[in-house]
């Protein structure tokens, strides 16, 4: 098992890997295009592939981006009852998930590519569901 320092800017290889939370995500305000604000949040993991070689690898991602809710799911969070994924709901170091790293060409320059988090492994999310009520009660023999 090989393990990469954090500060190695190499991109992570395309393929599967499994991704581990190892500090808490960190939120910046930004300031888009047309002046307007929003919140990015940078999320830290360790990637580990199949061979268990290990590299370090950071996403940034704004909230109504598809991703950045599958990312909550896959970290354990349960959506509220808007359908909506919080961050602040959920207790993410340490929380692993599978994806696949793929590259995209950056809008400015196609030539650059950028490693991405896709095909996040989401486990199927649970709804409490209340028993029905019996009106009746059965009656039991003994």
């Amino acid at each position: 098992m090989t393990t990469l320092p954090p500060s190695q800017s190499r991109q992570l290889a395309e393929g599967r890997y499994t991704f581990t939370l190892s500090k808490e995500p960190e939120k910046r305000r930004k300031t888009g295009r047309e002046g307007k604000e929003f919140i990015a949040v940078t999320f830290f993991f360790r990637a580990e592939d199949d061979n268990g070689n290990m590299r370090y690898h950071t996403e940034s991602l704004v909230p109504w981006d598809d991703r950045y809710r599958s990312v909550l799911l896959a970290l354990g969070g349960k959506p509220d009852e808007k359908d909506d994924v919080h961050l602040d709901d959920v207790d993410v170091i340490g929380q692993s998930f599978e994806a696949n790293i793929i590259h995209e060409p950056d809008k400015d320059d196609p030539m650059k590519k950028w490693a991405r988090i896709a095909n996040i492994a989401v486990p199927d999310v649970e709804e409490d569901v209340p028993l029905p009520v019996n009106d009746e009660e059965d009656e039991v023999p003994f």
